[in-house]
């Protein structure tokens, strides 16, 4: 795995997570700024100890972060594992509702 890839495993997973390099960041620290920074955009390499911080930060462990293929293992609360389980219940119609009510909720947020 060359370093091109790393950063660009770490920009997919914070995407997924909604989580800005800038967060990420702020998630981290142990490591300086700039080099979670350099760490995303894949301009230079890193120790492994930044890395286990990153996934940390991710909340993956470094196998999860490392296997491509397999289905990542998040470390989910009990509430969010109820969402989870409850939304799979579900009904179509029930789930759109669902994600158009959490879609509302985030652009409050923002």
């Amino acid at each position: 795995m060359t370093v091109e890839d790393i950063s660009h495993r770490i920009e997919s997973l914070a995407r997924e997570r909604g989580i800005s390099k800038y967060t990420l960041a702020d998630k981290c620290p142990e490591v300086v700024r700039a080099t979670v920074y350099n760490a995303v955009s894949g301009k230079m390499s890193m120790k492994i100890e930044t890395l286990i911080y990153i996934c940390n930060a991710l909340e993956i462990s470094m196998r999860d972060f490392f296997d491509f293929e397999g289905e990542i293992e998040y470390h989910l609360s009990d509430d969010e594992k109820l969402v989870i389980e409850s939304y799979r219940s579900m009904e179509e119609k029930q789930k759109q509702r669902v994600l158009g009510y959490l879609s509302s909720l985030t652009e409050m947020k923002e």
